[in-house]
This record gives C-alpha cells, structure tokens and sequence, in this order.
C-alpha cells in the first residue's frame, strides 16, 4: 500500500449511490453479513429526504486509494440532542473500511476536524444518526449472524478506532436464551419472576394485551409517548420527536408480530410497553440489499423459516416503575415466544450500565453472545 489516501466529500446522488455500495466490497466473504436495503440507505443519507436533516447536519466522506474506494465515514451533528442534553457532541457512523489503517486514520481525522470546526468538543461513535442507532462495533461474537437493528462489523475494526487513540464509550450486551430448556413450560420460570408477575396482576389490576394493528396511529402514539417518557432516565436519552419516530415505527411495520409488541394497562391506562420482533434478518439477508424485483419473494419464503425473536424494548412509566410490571411483560413475551415455537430469544442492546436489565437477563438464563463497544475523543 504505497499510493496515498484520498479524502474525497460527497455531496451528489452518484457520489451516495457509490459510498452506499462501498460495504458490498468489506463483506464479500462474510457469510454472516446481512446487507442493508439499498432504497433505505439512499433515503437516509439523502439531505432532502433524510428525517435527520430536519434537526441534523452530516458529512459523507470516501477514501481512495490509487483510484479505488477503501473507505466511508459521515460525520454529523444531531443539533436537537445538544440543545436537548447541554452539549457539544458530534457523531461518526457508516464508518466501513478495509483493513487498511492509513485510510481509517484519515478517514477518523476527517471527521474529527470537520466537527471540530463546527465547535464540537467531543466526537462519539460509530452509530448511525442517534446514540442508539446501530451502536458499536463488535469487539465479541463473530461466530453469531446480526438480528434486526443490530450491527456487524470485521474483527479488526475495534483495532483500528483504538490505534488512531479512541477511548471506550460504553459496552452494549446481547444476550440470547435458549428457549428449549422451558419446554413451553412457563414453570419452569425462575420462581420468583412468577411470584412477582402474578402479584402485580393481582394488585395493580393490570392487564396486558397485543398492539391494535387496525389502530396502527393511535398505537404509535401511545408507544412514542411511553418509550420517550419511560426512557428518560437513560444516560443520553433524547426524545424522538413525532417525525422521527414514526419513521421508525413505520419501518417496522411489515415486521411487527402483535403477539409479540404487548401494552400494560391499569384501569385502562398505558403504562407499559414491551416489543419483541421476528428477526426479520434471517430473512432479509437473501435480498442482498434489493426487495425488486426477486428480492421480495426470497424475503416471503425466508420469513416463513425465522426461528428466533429479538427482544427490543421495555418501557415503564415512572411511578409504575419497580412494581413488578417488567416481571409480567417478560412472562406474557416469554408465552408468547413459547406458543410460536422459536427456538431462541435475543435481547439486544442492554447497555452496560442498564442493571436491571442486565440482571433480568440473566435471571432468564441469557449468556452475552455479543457485545459491541462505542468509543469518544475529544475535540481540543
């Protein structure tokens, strides 16, 4: 490698169309890559489309080598986020390179210098446009495909974020637990978790039911004010807004099992949510990117074969909060699961310092399988 590094920015739809397909070249031995639709990834990274346009800016740059593509990276700015959290942070994501540490460096360094002249004095990442979106990098776990909303990168990516002297972040967990050893026996639960789920339904009057498919709005509403409002204790947690979330929501639409996406309710009031999704990515994996024209029948015959669930979300409104209303969502998933006969359930991203989750994971029998690792320098 004795040609230069080239830093070129990317301001045009052929330039975004190249940097979107540069993973395609990182991953071509990867069997376990599971490769990004292509017509999300432009709509994303498009400043006229984008939702994070709307209260966001970003850099998309490429590295060249000898006139061929090596490297990506955008740089952003979430300008709600710092206003929201007091803060000057900038972000990295779409950060894919070969093993090359010339072209991550510059790469790094050019997204460190183009937020540092916009005053920022701490860069933060990889993640995509918000702290929560596809965090990390793995640092364990190679020998496990990526589930929904999760990432996968090449073992020497951490390598590369350390030696240009990134500093650890946060540890995000994925736990998996075999459903196998239940039996579809919700005895088999730990004891205690029963107990205290039978309680609650008794005390609080609580109940729990499937998401309204047929209401999809209305239930949106409630999940985005649930989850903004039960999430706001987390470290760097800010608020979707309505846009934002319903993008997001909307995304998920097609993969949404009711059984699955649970609301608690006291006296007919929202007070809980707990969303589990197929994992859509076995199926997904076979479109390599395109839903047409094949891409949709191979995603149709794959999903009738999807055999584990990702377990994403719990949420508690403050007040309900350490009553056992988490014990009861898990055990009414934990039915559900067993009923439609998936062999595992992933729990992904618990955050290191989440320690109830943590600790509820393991009460479960969860064993981390994955952890993801997000790094920070300041900008001085």
């Amino acid at each position: 490698m004795t040609s230069s590094i080239e830093i070129m920015q990317i301001e045009d739809a052929a330039g975004r169309e190249r940097f979107i397909r540069f993973p395609w070249q990182v991953y071509r031995d990867d069997p376990l890559w599971v490769p990004p639709l292509l017509s999300s990834r432009r709509r994303t990274l498009d400043p006229a489309r984008g939702t994070f346009f709307q209260y966001g800016e970003a850099a998309l740059f490429m590295a060249r080598r000898g006139g061929k593509d090596v490297g990506t990276i955008v740089g952003w700015i979430n300008h709600r986020s710092n206003r929201y959290l007091n803060e000057k942070a900038a972000g990295f994501g779409f950060f894919e390179v070969l093993d090359d540490y010339p072209a991550a460096e510059a790469l790094l360094t050019t997204a460190c210098d183009w937020a540092r002249q916009r005053g920022m004095t701490e860069i933060r990442g990889p993640f995509y446009f918000s702290m929560d979106d596809c965090p990390g990098v793995l640092v364990e776990g190679f020998d496990y495909p990526p589930v929904l909303l999760v990432g996968h990168t090449p073992p020497y990516y951490a390598g590369l974020l350390e030696r240009f002297g990134l500093e650890k972040y946060r540890d995000g967990y994925a736990y998996r637990i075999d459903v196998a050893p239940f039996n579809n026996d919700l005895g088999r639960i730990p004891p205690k978790i029963l107990r205290v789920a039978e309680a609650v339904r008794r005390r609080e009057k609580v109940t729990v039911r499937p998401v309204r498919m047929k209401e999809w709005d209305s239930e949106v509403a409630i999940a985005m004010d649930i989850i903004n409002r039960a999430l706001g204790h987390m470290r760097n947690h800010v608020p979707m807004d309505e846009g934002e979330f319903k993008r997001f929501a909307e995304s998920l639409r097609s993969v949404v099992d009711p059984d699955l996406a649970l609301l608690a309710e006291v006296d007919g009031k929202p007070v809980g949510i707990a969303i589990t999704l197929p994992d859509f990515n076995q199926a997904l994996r076979h479109a390599n990117g395109r839903l047409f024209p094949v891409g949709w029948l191979k995603v149709l015959w794959y999903k009738r074969q999807i055999n584990v669930a990702t377990f994403k979300i719990l949420g508690i409104l403050d007040g309900y909060r350490g009553r056992g209303l988490d014990s009861l969502l898990y055990i009414e998933t934990a039915k559900a699961i067993m009923a439609k006969g998936y062999e595992w359930l992933d729990l992904s991203l618990v955050a290191e310092n989440n320690v109830m989750m943590n600790r509820m994971a393991r009460r479960l029998g969860g064993e981390i399988y994955k952890v993801f690792r997000t790094y920070k320098t300041t900008l001085v």
